[in-house]
């Protein structure tokens, strides 16, 4: 539960990747407010999300390593 396996560094790293690269597609798809989402986006957004998950944690399933990777999304949209 408290043993990661991935290192911190891998971890922003891995984070701020995913993050990079969904801001950009969801970007590109011309979709900028919530209003704008019809279900199947709601429904594509949550499929992403589940997508991406292990590329972003690369396996880690510690609790740390959740900790690490949510905090590091939450500053990033706090950035952008």
């Amino acid at each position: 539960m408290w043993q990661r396996t991935v290192s911190w560094p891998e971890l922003l790293a891995r984070a701020v990747i995913v993050y990079a690269l969904l801001l950009i597609l969801l970007r590109v798809s011309g979709k900028r407010q919530i209003g704008q989402l019809a279900p199947f986006d709601l429904v594509l957004l949550l499929v992403l999300s589940n997508a991406v998950q292990n590329a972003m944690n690369g396996g880690d399933n510690s609790l740390v390593g959740g900790l690490v990777s949510a905090s590091t999304l939450i500053a990033l949209n706090f950035v952008v």
